[in-house]
């Protein structure tokens, strides 16, 4: 091939890897404008509305089938700490807030190839607590399933469910999320009174939850999920961006903060 042809061939791939960018970056843009929009309209009307949902599921879970993950998730977080939203020991020197939707699958994949190495390494060890801010900007399963989050964490038990729900998410906006999947998560969080948190995932308190979620994410400017706030305990937090949603780059965060320990 001659030079020229070469130019040519490399100007080709250039323009395609160009408009393979555009396309990614048009659609990550129309994603965050919804977000965007839900915390603009959740912040001047003071609460996010109620949607439930109904309908079938390409999920094996929310059509009756074996849950994934339930004993390994009971066994991660098994003995540790949790109040509310908040996971680990109060006295951790560093902390991570981590804003998620509970169908937002770049926040699953976070959840299975990072948290369980943060979680074992840095919370159960006391030297890292997090906390989870739930944004329910997708679509009616996001709402749906917040509420029932939300009366999780009134039993302090949310990161099971919520451990839970990623392990099974199904596919955005199919109304997999229905009353008796997420019933189903429920009954699946070891240590739940299923029957108290039904109740309150129907209760004003658990609206209020989400809407409290996401005026702090306005607060913050978060805008994408997921997205994460990271610093020292008594510092101002930080938005950390991580290059992969691997445990290797809070990883480095996180020992930094801590001085270099592990």
């Amino acid at each position: 091939m001659s030079s020229r042809q070469q130019s040519k061939a490399a100007a080709r791939q250039a323009r395609v890897l160009r408009e393979a960018q555009t396309r990614a970056a048009a659609a990550r843009r129309r994603r965050l404008q919804a977000l965007a929009a839900t915390i603009l309209t959740a912040v001047a009307l003071g609460s996010v509305a109620v949607a439930l949902t109904s309908g079938g599921s390409s999920a094996n879970a929310s059509s009756g089938g074996k849950l994934n993950g339930a004993l390994v998730s009971s066994s991660l977080f098994a003995g540790i700490p949790q109040h509310g939203t908040v996971l680990g020991q109060p006295n951790a020197p560093v902390r991570i807030i981590e804003f998620a939707d509970l169908q937002c699958p770049y926040c699953q994949e976070y959840t299975a190839q990072a948290l369980p190495s943060l979680v074992t390494q840095y919370v159960r060890t006391g030297k890292v607590q997090m906390q989870f801010e739930n944004l329910s900007f997708i679509g009616p399963d996001s709402v749906e399933a917040g509420h029932y989050a939300a009366a999780a964490a009134a039993q302090n038990k949310l990161w099971n469910f919520v451990d839970l729900m990623y392990l099974n998410q199904g596919t955005e906006n199919t109304g997999y999320a229905t009353p008796a999947y997420l019933r189903r998560l429920l009954q699946a969080t070891p240590g739940l009174n299923v029957p108290a948190a039904l109740s309150a995932s129907q209760a004003p308190a658990a609206g209020e939850a989400l809407s409290q979620s996401t005026r702090l994410a306005a607060q913050d400017g978060i805008n994408s999920t997921p997205s994460f706030l990271i610093g020292r305990v008594g510092a101002p937090l930080r938005q950390f961006q991580p290059p992969t949603l691997t445990a290797a780059p809070f990883a480095a965060v996180l020992n930094s903060l801590l001085g270099g320990s592990k």
